[in-house]
């Protein structure tokens, strides 16, 4: 059951975590960027971890009705900052429960398989795609992460695969329909 709020002019939120740099874009349904930046600050800690919430509230307040889509945890990267990329996604997972909206949490994989045709991708190559495929320049890989997410967003909601080539297709129905989880036990 969705808690999410439709409404006939949908808008689509991506969101790409970091601690150094949260990309948020902002999509309407002809793909207008209404909002893109990517959150930096110098701050540490609880300060920083207030700070992305604060930031991100504000979206959610302009966008209560939004479909949400966030990139999840890239399980590889920097294993020092785990805990800390953790406590970042819990805040904003928490802060977007409270407001009855639950998210697609995607993983990099499949994000970076709808933006460039593989689960396996450079930075450059996301920023080169997303303005190839969509004629959008986003100003760094934060941004173009959050669009690819946004775009995922509008995708998983109008399910029009007229226009998503085969491997955008099939991100969306793995999402749409996941696998049922093995049970203990079952080889």
């Amino acid at each position: 059951m969705a808690l999410m709020r439709r409404t006939a002019n949908e808008v689509f939120v991506g969101l790409d975590l970091s601690l150094t740099g949260t990309g948020v874009v902002v999509l309407d349904n002809e793909c207008s960027v209404l909002y893109a930046e990517t959150l930096k600050n110098k701050l540490r800690g609880m300060e920083r971890l207030a700070y992305l919430r604060e930031e991100i509230h504000s979206v959610v307040r302009k966008y209560p009705s939004a479909v949400y889509c966030i990139e999840g945890y890239a399980m590889g990267s920097r294993s020092g900052q785990a805990f800390s990329i953790g406590e970042l996604g819990g805040v904003i997972k928490l802060l977007l429960h409270t407001e009855n909206i639950i998210p697609y949490i995607v993983p990099p994989t499949r994000l970076k398989k709808f933006i460039v045709g593989g689960g396996r991708a450079e930075k450059d190559m996301i920023l080169m795609k997303v303005f190839q495929r969509w004629g959008w320049e986003a100003k760094d890989n934060n941004q173009a992460d959050a669009y690819g997410a946004a775009k995922l967003a509008q995708a998983l909601t109008n399910q029009d695969f007229a226009n998503l080539t085969k491997p955008q297709v099939e991100v969306v129905t793995d999402i749409l329909n996941p696998p049922e989880p093995k049970k203990k036990g079952n080889k």
